[in-house]
C-alpha cells in the first residue's frame, strides 16, 4: 500500500464512521431528507455499502411522511425509552454486560483519555455507540495527518490503538446489537444501518488487523 493509498484509506475510513454516527445520534429533518433522497434518485442503484444507506431514501411516501415515520423510528429504536417501547440504548456495557457503567465504560473511558479524545458529552456514558463510533472517526483522522506529515511512528500506534478498540470494544458488541436492530426495525434505513455498519466495523478490524507498517 502506497503512501498517498494510506492517507486516502485514513480519511474515507474516518468519514466512514462519523457518517455512521451521525444517523445514530441524530433524527433527519426533512431538509436532510430531501438531500439524501436526491443522491439516492440521482445515483441510482449505487454501488456498495453507502449504496445500502441511500436506497433506504428511494421511498413512495411523501418526504414530510417519511420524515416523521424516520424520526418516530428513531426514538424507538436508540431512545432507550422503555423495554416495551424498543431495544435497550446502545451502550456497551448495557449489551456486554446487561449493567449501565460496567467495566466495559471504565474501559472505553480510559482507551479515550489514553488516545486524548475529548467526549462531546451528548451521549454519556461514555461507551455509547456514537461515542465508539466517533472515537473510531478520530483516530482514523489522526492516522491520517500523522502519514500526511510523515509521522510514521505516530501513524503506527494510532492503527494499533484502533486495532485494540475494535477487536476489545466495538467489534465485540456490534454485531449482536446490529442483529437486533434489523429485526426490529420497521423503516429500511435503520435496518440497512444496522447491517452496514456491523459489516464496516467486521471488514475494518479484519483489515487493521492484516496491515503492516
Amino acid at each position: 500500500m502506497t503512501k498517498h493509498t494510506r492517507e486516502l484509506n485514513g480519511r474515507q475510513r474516518g468519514e466512514a464512521y462519523w457518517f455512521l454516527s451521525e444517523l445514530f445520534a441524530n433524527q433527519l429533518d426533512e431538509d436532510s431528507v430531501k438531500r439524501m433522497a436526491s443522491v439516492a434518485s440521482n445515483n441510482g442503484e449505487e454501488a456498495g455499502l453507502a449504496g445500502e444507506i441511500f436506497k433506504a431514501f428511494i421511498d413512495s411516501r411523501d418526504i414530510d411522511v417519511l420524515t416523521l415515520m424516520l424520526a418516530q423510528e428513531h426514538t424507538r429504536l436508540f431512545g432507550g425509552i422503555s423495554e416495551e417501547y424498543g431495544p435497550p440504548p446502545p451502550y456497551e456495557s448495557l449489551w456486554r454486560e446487561g449493567v449501565l457503567m460496567g467495566e466495559c465504560t471504565v474501559q472505553v473511558a480510559r482507551c479515550y483519555l489514553e488516545a486524548g479524545y475529548e467526549p462531546d458529552g451528548r451521549f454519556a456514558p461514555l461507551d455509547h455507540l456514537v461515542e465508539e463510533l466517533r472515537f473510531m472517526a478520530s483516530l482514523s483522522n489522526a492516522e491520517y495527518e500523522a502519514l500526511h506529515s510523515d509521522n510514521d511512528e505516530l501513524a503506527a500506534q494510532l492503527i494499533e490503538k484502533q486495532k485494540h478498540f475494535l477487536s476489545q470494544h466495538l467489534g465485540n458488541w456490534i454485531g449482536t446489537y446490529s442483529q437486533k436492530i434489523a429485526a426490529l426495525s420497521t423503516e429500511t434505513l435503520y435496518r440497512s444501518l444496522a447491517t452496514v455498519t456491523a459489516t464496516v466495523i467486521a471488514q475494518d478490524a479484519e483489515e487493521l488487523a492484516e496491515r503492516v507498517q
